[in-house]
Order: C-alpha cells, then structure tokens, then sequence
C-alpha cells in the first residue's frame, strides 16, 4: 500500500519504477511522496522535478516540462533540480533552457557528477574571446582556437 510509504520510501520506489521505465506505474508514488512532503523540505522541488520528468517520459510533455520549471524557479540549494529539469528541457528540444539548468546547478555544487556529465554529453561552447563580436567573426575563431589549443596542450 503506497499509503503506508514515507515520502521518502514512496519516492525511492518511484525511481526504481522510473529507472526500469515504467512511467505509468511510478507517477502515485511520485504523487504520494509530494503530498507527503512539506513545500520547505530540501527535497520538495526534487520530488516535484523527477515527477515531472516522469510525466513527459509518460507522453505529457507540457506538463511535465512546467513541473520542472516550477520545481527549478523555486529552488536555491538542491542541483537534483537543475538536472531533471535540464534532461526536461533536452527532451522538449529546449537546449538554451537546458544549458542554463546545467549552469544553475554547477553553481550549487560544482563538482556535482551527473550535471558535469550532461554538461559534456550536449557540448556546450565557450564565450567568444571578443563579447561584442560576433560568434564568427574572424578575430573570434582565431583567439578561441589558439586559446583552446593552449589550454589542451
């Protein structure tokens, strides 16, 4: 019975369900982990985040995506957040959305393993050398690639 759970037994239960993607099945302890939660608990926007990041992979993409913006918008100390609602954001081809996640969430823990992950998975570009340049302008292409091959080598 998902009523006799703690929240955070009902939300453990609701991973392994998600993990083994079976969506449908896992959105009522998701449900029952946030109700159980208070809104001021650490892990209140994260029950939130994974339930909607368990919605678009169920086929509800609008709401699950404005799930993880609302958890996202809400959240200061938590990166769990900024992930799921960077995978959301991915997922719904919101890639600028995505990118700022991943930044967000480094901020709170930079050393924070699956963010780092994403982060090199999606590629994301460095500024250009000259901010008031364009990307492509030819002095910018030329400083990024010295300076990139300065710091591999």
């Amino acid at each position: 019975m998902i009523n006799l759970l703690t929240a955070e037994e009902a939300f453990n239960q609701a991973i392994e369900l998600y993990n083994k993607q079976e969506y449908g099945t896992s959105i009522p302890y998701f449900l029952h982990a946030i109700r159980q939660t208070p809104k001021t608990d650490y892990r209140a926007n994260e029950y939130i985040a994974y339930y909607g990041l368990c919605l678009i992979r169920h086929g509800n993409r609008d709401e699950g995506y404005n799930k993880c913006v609302f958890a996202a918008n809400s959240e200061l100390k938590n990166p769990e957040v900024f992930l799921c609602l960077a995978r959301a954001a991915l997922i719904v081809n919101k890639r600028k959305v995505a990118i700022k996640a991943i930044s967000q969430g480094l901020v709170i823990d930079p050393a924070h393993i699956k963010l780092k992950f994403l982060r090199s998975n999606i590629g994301i570009r460095r500024d250009p050398f000259f901010g008031f340049l364009s990307r492509n302008n030819f002095f910018n292409v030329l400083l990024g690639k010295l300076t990139y091959k300065l710091s591999h080598s």
